[in-house]
């Protein structure tokens, strides 16, 4: 396989320097030509762009060709038709008002949001468990993000955010809101007061009215089948800040399609002293014992939140070394219990944990970690199906990376051993391997990786990687082009 992959960037002057910042477009093109033992087609894939900033907005327009056979594009007649094979096209446009008074910013197109529409979108957290975790994010807030040239196709929204930061006042208050194409609404109203200088208290409340469809058909099985309508969804949240001790609580109620209303909390807390560093997470639903048992909450995306209830623990013990490179060394374990309901035809709770351990050392040219997992460990509860029951497996995986004045290395291997099921004799192991190098010199960058992958004690997948970039940087022009080449094996 061949992967060709360019990409342009360029900025000028424009108009006038104190309205015109720059303009930007970019072009990416993935020419995919498969290895003859395949029966795959050549494909190619792409996607173009253009970005124009003025000192008080933003405009954006980007479109995507995805893979597509080369076959079907020499198939197709008539310019019409070839521009259908654009099937995602993104637009933005923002605008910037007030912004030394009362900041206000408006932003159109296909928009992404985070933070707290992420919270009612999926309440369940994540079952990474990072044992070295070293950020603790307090994010409130819609998060209204105009596309980008990688950006998936979202529906076409209006954002409006407004700041109080230039006013002084000892409360920083912020309001966000958002109306779809589709009649879905947001609106969030947060405030910040600052204790002291590195001490701070945040609070938010946010509703919304999101359409909810049946996209399960194992509801239909369980008699928990419902019709699609718009329902109302309601978030608060507090923070408080120190350098110390943090604290992050959600509280959600989501308006069911059944007899009562959802609601579920979750807390996140952080607390350090001197070289030790604790995280604490707990979620839950209580409202879970009112809802079927095959959908204990069905949150503001339609999926099915199946985690009824998680607990973590991450202790830390980070070292700092007084040397001139900025050295640490931090050692961390975490452990994760969660319960779930299984998506079968009669779903049972199974209570499970994730136990991982690992060690990173780094300063400001290397670092290199190792961590340990052993997940998937069912305590109780007795899968219905065999398809069902968690895969319990353990992890060894080893990275580093090393930055010198002209070159980058990077490597990373792992090793996962699954244990035969009951019934089963079978073992599965997995080997994996990735390196990397680049070398940067003349406004030149090359670099080449090859990545392994052994399952069963044969080759699953292998690849070879190379590309050769260049960019540049003057007063008004900004450049940028990328070559790249895949050979699997």
């Amino acid at each position: 396989m061949f992967i060709f992959y360019v990409m342009f960037t360029s900025v000028s002057p424009g108009f006038s320097e104190c309205l015109f910042n720059f303009a930007e477009y970019k072009f990416a093109l993935t020419a995919t030509i498969p290895d003859k033992n395949t029966k795959k087609e050549k494909a190619v894939s792409g996607n173009a762009g253009v970005r124009l900033s003025f000192r008080d907005a933003d405009a954006r327009a980007y479109v995507t060709l995805a893979k597509t056979e080369l076959g079907k594009i020499r198939e197709t007649k008539g310019l019409s038709q070839k521009a259908d094979l654009f099937n995602e096209i993104r637009y933005g446009a923002g605008f910037f008002l007030f912004q030394k008074t009362l900041p206000i910013s408006v932003k159109i197109g296909q928009n992404s949001y985070s933070k707290s529409v992420s919270k009612i979108r999926n309440p369940a957290p994540g079952t990474t468990a990072n044992p070295l975790a070293k950020t603790f994010a307090f994010s409130t807030g819609m998060g209204a993000s105009l596309p980008t040239l990688t950006s998936s196709q979202q529906p076409l929204s209006m954002a409006i955010s407004i700041r109080n930061e230039e006013i002084p006042f000892p409360v920083q208050i912020s309001l966000d809101g958002f109306l779809t194409e589709n009649k879905e609404k947001f609106s969030s109203l947060s405030a910040r007061y600052g204790l002291s200088r590195c001490v701070f208290i945040q609070a938010a409340l946010s509703l919304g009215e999101f359409f909810i469809e049946n996209n399960a058909t194992v509801l239909k099985k369980n008699y928990a089948d419902f019709k699609g309508d718009f329902f109302y969804s309601a978030l608060g949240e507090l923070s408080f800040f120190s350098p110390i001790f943090k604290i992050n609580f959600y509280s959600g109620i989501q308006q069911s399609p059944y007899k009562s209303d959802s609601w579920w909390f979750r807390f996140d807390g952080r607390t350090s002293f001197q070289a030790f560093l604790l995280n604490i997470s707990y979620f839950a639903i209580p409202s879970s014992k009112d809802s079927p048992k095959a959908a204990p909450l069905i949150s503001a995306s339609s999926s099915i939140c199946r985690t009824v209830e998680q607990a973590s623990v991450n202790p830390q013990v980070l070292f700092l070394f007084d040397d001139k490179n900025a050295s640490s060394l931090r050692i961390g374990f975490s452990a994760l219990e969660n319960w779930k309901v299984t998506a079968t035809n009669i779903p049972v709770q199974l209570n499970t944990m994730k136990i991982r351990s690992g060690i990173e050392y780094e300063n400001r040219f290397f670092s290199a970690q190792f961590n340990w997992t052993h997940a998937n460990i069912l305590l109780s509860g007795e899968p219905p199906t065999k398809s069902s029951r968690p895969e319990e497996f353990q992890t060894f995986s080893v990275s580093s990376s090393y930055v010198g004045k002209i070159a980058k290395h990077s490597f990373s291997g792992s090793y996962s051993y699954y244990p035969p099921l009951p019934g089963n004799g079978m073992i599965k192991e997995i080997y994996s391997a990735n390196l990397k190098i680049a070398v940067t010199g003349l406004n030149l960058t090359a670099s080449t990786g090859i990545d392994l992958t052994y399952k069963e004690h044969e080759r699953n997948t292998g690849e070879f990687t190379a590309s050769i970039s260049y960019s540049r940087k003057q007063k008004y022009l900004r450049t940028a082009i990328k070559v790249s080449l895949a050979m699997p094996f």
